[in-house]
């Protein structure tokens, strides 16, 4: 009889112990995720990468997200389909708006920020972002499979963050705020507006151009707090400032959001989720190049 109580309580301290290495944490390393995946069957891994890149190798357990299935058709690029739209696929995939979810992508750090923002926007409350990084994953011994995982479908309530996202007429009235730093965290040819693609024809008024790598690491992975600040106070973006993030359709942004709002603890940070797309959609819209 002690013998039975005796492993119950070590089974709850170690299940407590699994349950608090995932709390209030913003970000995974291999080495964790690892003990996750042999302990923690409660929460929910998304490869949000296309799903022929899914069907080849993705983390054993995970689903298939792919961040292009949230967009809508249409003529400007990248812009989000309806928040029913949005819930009803996450329901189907079998995530609720309260589940624990683990994202990753490709290891830039740019596609599972950008499905992280738009959980978050929905109402998400628990969701962690895992680097992606071979050598490490490897080292942990994370299991791999070609073998695609279904849930079970269930129900994504939908709870809209409206403070996380600033709309095109918003940004028109506040673009000649001096009050507001505006970065545009694409590459430098396309804030130019000299792009091979030919899809920019320069940057918003006022922007500041910050490409998105400057918060992440040589290996993709977020700087430190204290590193991030450090190099956005290099482009006017401090904390006490209003700071508004965009890119071509949001995918770059993402990263920034992340590493401003999240990490560095700036209170008072945006992102343009319909991006220089939309906003150079409309002809009365001025582009300075």
């Amino acid at each position: 009889m002690k013998s039975t109580i005796k492993q119950l309580i070590l089974l709850f301290a170690f299940t407590t112990f699994s349950t608090s290495l995932l709390a209030h944490v913003l970000t995974i390393d291999a080495k964790t995720l690892s003990t996750e995946l042999k302990t923690n069957k409660s929460m929910i891994i998304i490869d949000v990468q296309a799903a022929d890149v899914y069907n080849k190798q993705h983390i054993q357990g995970a689903i298939n997200i792919p961040h292009k299935s949230l967009y809508k058709d249409g003529p400007v690029e990248g812009q989000f389909k309806s928040n029913e739209e949005l819930a009803a696929i996450f329901s189907e995939k079998g995530v609720s708006n309260t589940s624990k979810i683990i994202l990753y992508d490709d290891g830039s750090q740019k596609y599972n920020s950008r499905v992280w923002w738009i959980l978050n926007y929905l109402g998400a409350t628990d969701i962690i972002l895992f680097h992606k990084e071979s050598t490490q994953m490897e080292s942990a011994r994370i299991p791999m499979t070609a073998t695609p995982t279904k849930l079970k479908a269930t129900t994504f309530e939908v709870n809209v963050n409206p403070e996380m996202n600033i709309d095109m007429a918003s940004l028109k009235n506040a673009i000649n705020d001096a009050g507001i730093v505006l970065l545009d965290n694409r590459e430098q040819d396309e804030y130019n507006g000299v792009d091979k693609a030919n899809k920019s024809k320069g940057h918003l008024p006022g922007a500041v151009f910050m490409n998105f790598k400057e918060i992440l690491n040589a290996n993709g992975s977020f700087k430190t707090k204290e590193e991030i600040t450090e190099v956005a106070a290099k482009f006017g973006a401090t904390p006490e400032k209003n700071i508004i993030v965009y890119c071509q359709t949001g995918i770059k942004a993402a990263p920034v959001y992340v590493a401003l709002k999240e990490i560095a603890g700036f209170n008072n940070v945006k992102l343009y989720a319909g991006a220089y797309a939309e906003w150079a959609s409309m002809n009365d819209n001025p582009i300075v190049k």
